[in-house]
């Protein structure tokens, strides 16, 4: 007996480390894959702390693998907080600030940027977030157009994929070739959309640009089902955070069985002194069915081909102006964001909390990815695209894009005022984005900008990171690492 008590001994001790070695793989493993065209849209392999599905089960402490922030070439020694995140669906509008007393991180903890596969760390319980449910929408309400080049097209999947996959909304790409003689396989830039499911239609551009982007209404309007109330012109670079909000502000506000033209304007007064108070199509267009049935009758619609203008947009307004007594009505959630820069030059629009229906020139005139913002969407939906959160200790969440903290308090931090974070007078801006109140300085406020956002099979990992201030080439100082982990 004392023999047969010894093996089952050994068994059991056996049996211990191996459940122990299992257990310290998995709370080990963190290797997400980064979001990217060719693989957006669904969770990519990957496991943190806990079993897909299971959000019950309490975030452990101890030794863990963050060997993935070692592409962002951290000081030697940096800080590090980490939260956990379940999202609770509400119903009710989206506020623009929504304020919790409690923190989100614990005080920062210290660790080696040359051991991050054996890090320590202690974050706080996971935080459940209320945020609230998209609207009920139908979205074959609206048909989008965009003129671009056959080239350009690919860059736009992770953006068109966001908003238009798995709806009823139509898409017509009106795409010309840049280089004639290696003329671009425009069936496989369809299937490959159609891959996306998005219900897209691509065709080629054999005229100008500017007659290219306006007979996209004519093509929308031909193509329209009984269902299409508005048709929509806009950029390869339009971003949609949302498209049931998008499409609710229009059922609510507007009445598309009348001649109607929505669009935005421009944020800088110096680009409407030069084009004058026109559409600017990149915030996106819209344009009723009666109002298209109009532009495209005969005699109205071979007058404005005529045209010698040089923009899409600029055509549609001449012909608008030549023809009709309809003009644009500028919708202050249409945003064409005429400012340029860093990824921090439009923090004042992207942390101001307000509803964006649409974000233009995100991979032009500065560079945020607005396809990596909007990732979280899978976990919180896309009403909690951008949604605005202040903690206890003075700390913003603008989810998607940055954590600000503010070191000094925020007394006279006025968070209802939109940051002037890009150059210019404020006069040049105010009749767009107002009321605005001065940039701040970094002592004053820190920004964690998010570097990297990734879906693993449990959730969505978002990094934000400070990076110390740079002095003659050289970093003065640590880093400071902030991760949110979004569980599904």
């Amino acid at each position: 007996m004392a023999v047969i008590s010894r093996r089952l001994g050994v068994v059991f001790l056996a049996f211990l480390l191996f459940a122990a070695f299992g257990i310290l793989t998995l709370l080990r493993r963190d290797d997400g894959v980064l979001l990217r065209p060719t693989k957006w849209g669904q969770p990519q392999d990957g496991l943190d702390f806990r079993p897909a599905g299971n959000t019950d089960i309490e975030i452990p402490t101890g030794i863990v693998d963050l060997s993935h922030l070692e592409k962002h070439s951290l000081t030697p020694k940096f800080e590090y907080r980490r939260r956990t995140i379940k999202v609770k669906a509400v119903k009710g509008k989206r506020e623009t600030l929504t304020k919790l007393n409690a923190p989100l991180f614990n005080p920062p903890q210290t660790l080696d940027a040359n051991q991050l596969r054996d890090s320590s760390i202690d974050p706080l319980p996971p935080l459940t977030l209320e945020v609230p449910s998209s609207p009920e929408v139908n979205t074959a309400i609206a048909s989008f157009g965009i003129a671009t080049t056959a080239e350009r097209l690919p860059q736009a999947f992770p953006n068109l994929q966001h908003w238009l996959s798995n709806t009823s909304s139509l898409l017509h790409v009106a795409a010309s070739n840049s280089d004639p003689e290696k003329p671009a396989d425009l069936s496989d830039l369809q299937a490959q959309l159609r891959g996306l499911s998005i219900n897209a239609t691509v065709a080629l551009a054999t005229l100008p640009f500017s007659k290219a982007y306006f007979s996209l209404v004519k093509e929308l309007y031909e193509s329209r089902t009984p269902e299409t109330q508005w048709l929509v012109l806009i950029d390869d670079d339009t971003f949609v955070p949302s498209l049931p909000a998008l499409l609710n502000h229009l059922n609510t506000a507007y009445d598309s069985s009348q001649e109607v033209l929505i669009s935005a304007i421009s944020d800088n007064i110096k680009q409407i002194h030069i084009f004058g108070l026109q559409p600017f199509g990149g915030g996106g267009i819209f344009i009723s069915v009666p109002l298209a049935a109009f532009l495209t009758s005969p005699k109205i619609w071979n007058s404005c081909m005529e045209s010698t203008s040089g923009q899409g947009d600029q055509l549609l307004n001449e012909c608008i102006q030549a023809h009709s007594a309809v003009r644009p009505i500028f919708d202050q959630g249409l945003n064409q964001m005429d400012i340029g820069g860093n990824y921090f030059v439009p923090a004042g629009y992207l942390e101001s909390g307000r509803p964006m229906l649409t974000v233009h020139h995100w991979r032009s005139w500065f560079w945020v990815d607005m396809p990596a913002v909007g990732s979280v969407a899978k976990v919180c939906g896309y009403e909690g695209v951008l949604m605005r959160w202040l903690f206890e200790g003075d700390l913003v969440l603008a989810n998607g894009y940055s954590i600000a903290e503010y070191p000094k308090g925020m007394e006279d931090v006025d968070l209802s005022a939109v940051e002037q974070t890009w150059g210019g007078e404020r006069g040049e801006y105010i009749h767009r984005i107002g009321p605005l109140r001065e940039k701040l300085g970094r002592e004053q406020k820190r920004s964690f900008g998010m570097k990297e956002s990734v879906v693993l099979k449990e959730g969505v990992r978002q990094t934000y990171i400070d990076m110390a201030e740079v002095v003659e080439e050289k970093k003065v100082g640590v880093d400071s690492v902030v991760e949110l982990i979004w569980l599904f």
